[in-house]
Protein backbone atom coordinates (compact mmCIF):
# COMPACT_ATOMS: atom_id res chain seq x y z
CA UNK A 1 0.00 0.00 0.00
CA UNK A 2 2.52 2.40 0.86
CA UNK A 3 5.13 1.11 -2.20
CA UNK A 4 8.10 -0.06 0.77
CA UNK A 5 10.19 -2.87 -0.44
CA UNK A 6 10.99 -6.20 1.53
CA UNK A 7 14.31 -5.10 1.09
CA UNK A 8 14.37 -2.06 3.06
CA UNK A 9 14.03 -4.20 6.23
CA UNK A 10 11.42 -1.52 8.27
CA UNK A 11 9.71 -2.90 11.17
CA UNK A 12 6.07 -3.11 11.15
CA UNK A 13 5.74 -0.28 13.49
CA UNK A 14 7.66 1.92 11.56
CA UNK A 15 5.79 1.50 8.31
CA UNK A 16 2.45 1.90 10.12
CA UNK A 17 3.94 5.20 11.60
CA UNK A 18 4.67 6.23 8.33
CA UNK A 19 1.42 4.91 6.92
CA UNK A 20 -0.44 7.49 9.52
CA UNK A 21 -2.30 4.69 10.11
CA UNK A 22 -3.89 2.82 13.49
CA UNK A 23 -3.53 -1.17 13.93
CA UNK A 24 -7.17 -1.23 13.90
CA UNK A 25 -7.73 0.39 10.54
CA UNK A 26 -5.85 -1.73 8.47
CA UNK A 27 -7.01 -4.86 10.14
CA UNK A 28 -10.68 -3.03 9.59
CA UNK A 29 -9.48 -2.36 5.72
CA UNK A 30 -8.33 -5.86 5.19
CA UNK A 31 -11.30 -7.12 6.74
CA UNK A 32 -13.75 -5.09 4.61
CA UNK A 33 -11.64 -5.81 1.24
CA UNK A 34 -12.33 -9.96 2.38
CA UNK A 35 -15.60 -9.33 2.55
CA UNK A 36 -15.95 -7.91 -0.82
CA UNK A 37 -14.15 -10.52 -2.99
CA UNK A 38 -16.00 -13.56 -0.80
CA UNK A 39 -19.22 -11.30 -1.97
CA UNK A 40 -17.76 -11.20 -5.85
CA UNK A 41 -16.67 -14.36 -5.72
CA UNK A 42 -20.05 -15.64 -5.00
CA UNK A 43 -21.86 -13.93 -7.71
CA UNK A 44 -19.57 -15.67 -10.34
CA UNK A 45 -19.22 -18.73 -11.09
CA UNK A 46 -14.80 -19.33 -11.66
CA UNK A 47 -12.27 -21.61 -11.06
CA UNK A 48 -12.21 -19.98 -7.61
CA UNK A 49 -15.84 -20.34 -6.24
CA UNK A 50 -15.23 -24.27 -6.86
CA UNK A 51 -11.79 -23.88 -4.98
CA UNK A 52 -13.91 -21.80 -2.35
CA UNK A 53 -16.76 -24.48 -2.19
CA UNK A 54 -14.66 -27.42 -2.21
CA UNK A 55 -15.06 -29.16 -5.40
CA UNK A 56 -11.89 -29.90 -6.25
CA UNK A 57 -10.89 -33.56 -6.24
CA UNK A 58 -8.23 -34.78 -3.81
CA UNK A 59 -6.87 -35.74 -0.42
CA UNK A 60 -6.60 -33.52 1.90
CA UNK A 61 -2.58 -33.00 3.77
CA UNK A 62 -2.19 -35.48 7.22
CA UNK A 63 -2.03 -32.91 10.39
CA UNK A 64 -3.84 -30.57 12.27
CA UNK A 65 -6.76 -29.08 9.94
CA UNK A 66 -6.13 -25.41 8.70
CA UNK A 67 -8.15 -22.95 9.34
CA UNK A 68 -10.29 -22.09 6.06
CA UNK A 69 -10.90 -19.05 4.72
CA UNK A 70 -14.69 -19.92 4.70
CA UNK A 71 -14.57 -20.10 8.13
CA UNK A 72 -12.53 -16.41 8.55
CA UNK A 73 -15.35 -15.14 6.36
CA UNK A 74 -17.84 -16.72 8.92
CA UNK A 75 -15.90 -15.05 11.60
CA UNK A 76 -15.38 -11.24 10.14
CA UNK A 77 -19.43 -11.38 9.24
CA UNK A 78 -20.47 -13.07 12.32
CA UNK A 79 -23.14 -15.28 10.23
CA UNK A 80 -23.06 -18.84 9.11
CA UNK A 81 -21.25 -19.72 6.06
CA UNK A 82 -24.67 -20.56 4.39
CA UNK A 83 -26.23 -17.68 5.48
CA UNK A 84 -23.33 -15.69 3.83
CA UNK A 85 -23.80 -16.92 0.92
CA UNK A 86 -27.74 -16.75 0.31
CA UNK A 87 -26.91 -12.62 1.19
CA UNK A 88 -23.73 -12.20 -1.14
CA UNK A 89 -25.74 -12.97 -4.16
CA UNK A 90 -27.33 -9.84 -3.90
CA UNK A 91 -24.95 -6.86 -4.04
CA UNK A 92 -26.70 -4.33 -2.08
CA UNK A 93 -27.73 -6.23 0.73
CA UNK A 94 -24.65 -7.96 1.18
CA UNK A 95 -22.59 -4.50 0.87
CA UNK A 96 -24.97 -2.98 3.31
CA UNK A 97 -23.92 -6.61 5.60
CA UNK A 98 -20.25 -5.35 5.52
CA UNK A 99 -20.78 -2.12 6.80
CA UNK A 100 -23.62 -3.10 9.28
CA UNK A 101 -20.84 -5.75 10.79
CA UNK A 102 -17.79 -3.35 10.87
CA UNK A 103 -19.72 -0.50 12.05
CA UNK A 104 -20.80 -3.18 15.04
CA UNK A 105 -16.94 -3.90 15.23
CA UNK A 106 -16.18 -0.23 15.60
CA UNK A 107 -18.71 0.35 18.16
CA UNK A 108 -17.21 -2.61 20.73
CA UNK A 109 -13.97 -0.99 20.30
Amino acid sequence: MARISWKEKKKNKEVLEEMVLKHTDLLKTIKTRQLAYYGHIRRHQSLQKSIMEGKINGKRQLGRKRKSWLGNIEETATRRINECCEVALNREEWRRTIASNLWQETEQR
